[in-house]
């Protein structure tokens, strides 16, 4: 196999497909393991092959892996307890699987109890993969990413389970996809660790820098007991509303100018400036107790840095340097933010339904539009996610708009951002206009003022674009 990258040959993945077919066919599954963006099908056999499909960002893949996978791969592609295909797949028999003709999609026929055929229908093209599995009547039973492409909706033609010949190239292509997929997992995971410890390194240094100068400020405190104790010195001296004195420092003989308040006596003044004195010393120890646990954590931090750093720098085997990554991360779990759980559904492959209107964007990115002022406040300020994209129509009512980024606003191309704000000028008031000012924001920058009636938002910064209303091209309804 001459390719750098037998992964993506449609003629190498054909190849091995017919492989699994001829070796394979008629097994029954005895387990389906899955997480987000990842499938195993484990079937039977003594040597216990498995099918991975994954559809991470750049890493769409199908491979096949006999026994349990390298454990800084299976460690780094964590299992969904209950996941949907565990139950839709059990006891399922593996009857075919093949590649479709000029396009980067494998299918897979399984046979369910019962003689019910499913297809799951795996898509390496575009940003990011998916997967799809279909009863024998096309119904979606499960997606990773809804809506699916229309290759992914459909029954796979006839023809792709007689498509390519059995040959002995099979494991080159899972050993160099196995290799791929670390490679990227150590990528992913070095990012990840990189952005996790960095922020709070940097939030801990600026803390420092921030009590170092509030220390610095707090040290006044000794002057301001020198202008009290010399008040107290000169008290019988000091005329009654006056706004400054000078008087000489009881401690050394030098000249002290002290402001004073005109309203308070000078016994009232002295004690005033006592006061300010104290105050300024309790603030002293607690900012330097702070100081010091700042700088012990910053400290630390830069420790777990320098030590990161050399792991990083590591040569070797990609496997034994995401192992060396792991350990170092389960070394250090305590500095690292928490990672967050599943979002209530917002992004994950399983969303709960939504009452909004919905529009697919060039087969990929998703618009919700709101069609009342109950949906608009649902749609704004409790499904969207901080990240994605408001649109409104400009001075006119309208329904709100949120073009979902899964939380990358900066990747949307203008194009897309355009037609999203063609469906929020086509959804208010200003319709009928040949153009219609539409402002837009990440979700983030939009607030309800309190007690405002339904639909009320006010956006904290914006950008404004003129588009014309209309459903444009490569916008469906889904």
């Amino acid at each position: 196999m001459n390719d750098a990258r037998p992964w993506t040959d449609a003629h190498a993945l054909t190849t091995q497909l017919a492989c699994w077919r001829h070796d394979w066919a008629g097994r029954s599954l005895f387990r389906v393991t899955a997480g987000q963006d990842w499938l195993r099908l484990h079937l039977e056999g003594d040597s216990r092959p498995g099918i991975l499909l994954t559809s991470l960002p750049e890493v769409s893949l199908v491979f096949a892996h006999e026994g349990r996978l390298p454990k800084p791969v299976a460690a780094a592609l964590p299992v969904t307890k209950n996941h949907p295909l565990s139950k839709l797949l059990e006891s399922a028999v593996f009857s075919s699987c093949g590649m479709f003709p000029d396009d980067q999609v494998a299918a897979f026929r399984l046979i369910r109890p019962g003689d019910r055929v499913v297809y799951l229908i795996h898509q390496f093209f575009g940003a990011r993969g998916n997967t799809a599995l279909l009863d024998d009547k096309a119904k979606l039973l499960w997606a990773e990413r809804r809506p699916p492409h229309a290759l992914l909706a459909a029954v796979p033609p006839k023809l792709i389970w007689s498509r390519g010949e059995p040959n002995d190239s099979r494991d080159d292509i899972s050993g160099a996809a196995l290799e791929h997929l670390t490679a990227k997992l150590l990528q992913k995971s070095s990012r990840e660790i990189s952005t996790g410890l960095g922020r709070p390194l940097k939030s801990a240094r600026r803390l420092v820098t921030n009590l170092a100068r509030d220390f610095d400020s707090a040290e006044k405190g000794e002057l301001y007991r020198r202008k009290a104790e010399a008040l107290a010195a000169h008290l019988h001296e000091i005329p009654q509303g006056g706004e400054s004195v000078e008087v000489t420092d009881p401690r050394d003989g030098e000249i002290l100018a002290i402001t004073l308040d005109p309203a308070l006596t000078p016994p009232a003044n002295m004690e005033a400036w006592f006061r300010r004195a104290r105050k300024a010393d309790k603030g002293r120890d607690v900012i330097a107790e702070r100081l010091d646990l700042a700088q012990t954590t910053v400290a630390v931090l830069e420790a777990a840095e320098d030590e990161l750093i050399t792991v990083l720098d590591e040569s070797g085997p990609v496997l034994d340097r995401l192992e060396s990554l792991q350990t170092w991360r389960s070394e250090h779990t305590d500095l690292l933010p928490k990672k967050r759980g599943a979002r209530d559904g917002r992004h994950g492959p399983e969303e709960p339904a939504r009452p909004f209107r919905r529009y697919l964007v060039d087969d990929r990115w998703e618009v919700w539009v709101g069609r009342n002022n109950k949906e608009n406040d649902e749609l704004t300020h409790r499904a969207s996610h901080s990240r994605d994209i408001w649109l409104h129509a400009q001075g006119v009512p309208g329904s709100h708009v949120i073009l979902r980024t899964e939380g990358k606003p900066e990747q949307v191309p203008p194009s897309v951002l355009a037609k999203a704000a063609s469906l929020a000028a086509l959804n208010c008031k200003a319709r009928h206009s040949a153009l219609v000012p539409v402002i837009h924001t990440e979700q983030r920058y939009v607030r309800k003022p309190r007690k405002a009636p339904a639909g009320t938002a006010v956006c904290l910064r914006e950008k404004s674009i003129f588009v014309e209303p209309q459903i444009g091209p490569g916008v469906v309804s889904i």
